[in-house]
């Protein structure tokens, strides 16, 4: 008796704490609404490494060859005029290109583009997390305020991540920002042929990354790749005028123009300025642009 009656004032005490946390959520929510920094991160799935949130999972697989990939595609309504049409993609992440893509016609990019895209999407919605982090810390110090010890100590990490001799927010925001969907597409399709190449498919190289001198740089994923694509401009001393042209377009609120970035991209290949007009040639060729807009899908439906 004496047992059950301990059982019960612990129930009750526990429901009570149940009831009063509830309580206190709705109070601290009524009296501290949402800040623009918070929204924007809970609809981009907001930043693990910042904020200690979990973006929307997708679904990461492996297919055998094209065939399986077109039905994974289809499965998912995965249609790029669909998705430029609605300005969503589904968070499917392939893990590496089946081998028969180079049986692929030439003139088609439409299925190396529906892979590369979420992939590109997911790195720079990550991007944009912390970079929103940055511009609410920036604002908050011209207004007077401090940062404390746990944002510096982050500003620290990103620094070193990002290989940027100062700590100080704005030299960061110089770094930490996103690369154009079109003009990442438009280097991928280039260098691997639209998926074709034998790095692309063998060692998950999309962007021409060189370990050496003459050795190709090997990844774990497609999506390993796009990251180290992406980080390696805006952290690498030779792509310091694309980040230039991007701060600058950035300052005068300005769209990022892929075509204007593009001419940063000078030391990317030894072909130069011939390598630039044929980057803002496929651009144009492919209308790459329509697919900037895009944000991946943050209720997507899990299917069979």
């Amino acid at each position: 008796m004496i047992k059950q009656s301990k059982i019960h004032i612990f129930f009750l005490f526990s429901l009570g704490l149940m009831v009063f946390g509830q309580v206190g959520i709705a109070l601290f929510q009524g009296n501290h609404p949402v800040t623009r920094l918070s929204q924007r991160l809970m609809a981009t799935g907001g930043s693990a490494k910042a904020f200690g949130l979990v973006a929307p999972q997708g679904k990461h697989f492996s297919v055998e060859n094209v065939k399986e990939l077109d039905s994974v595609f289809k499965n998912w309504d995965f249609d790029l005029t669909k998705a430029k049409s609605e300005g969503k993609a589904p968070r499917l992440y392939l893990a590496k290109l089946p081998k028969d893509m180079t049986k692929q016609k030439k003139a088609s990019n439409s299925t190396f583009i529906r892979v590369l895209l979420p992939h590109i999407l997911q790195v720079n919605e990550k991007i944009l997390s912390d970079r929103e982090r940055l511009l609410d810390m920036q604002k908050r110090q011209r207004a007077g305020g401090h940062l404390r010890h746990t944002e510096k100590m982050w500003l620290k990490q990103l620094a070193a991540e990002y290989r940027c001799k100062s700590t100080k927010v704005e030299a960061l925001l110089a770094h930490v920002d996103i690369v154009p969907p079109s003009l990442a597409l438009s280097q991928g399709m280039i260098e691997t042929g639209g998926g074709k190449s034998s790095a692309a498919i063998n060692k998950n190289s999309t962007f021409g990354i060189m370990a050496t001198k003459t050795k190709v740089a090997k990844f774990e994923s497609l999506l390993a790749n796009v990251k180290a694509y992406i980080l390696n401009l805006n952290r690498h001393a030779a792509y310091k005028p694309f980040r230039d042209i991007r701060a600058k377009m950035r300052a005068q609120d300005q769209t990022l123009c892929p075509h204007k970035l593009a001419a940063g991209l000078r030391n990317y290949s030894i072909r130069k300025a011939a390598y630039i007009k044929d980057v803002q040639r496929v651009i144009s060729r492919y209308d790459l642009t329509s697919y900037d807009h895009i944000t991946l899908d943050q209720h997507m439906r899990v299917k069979p």
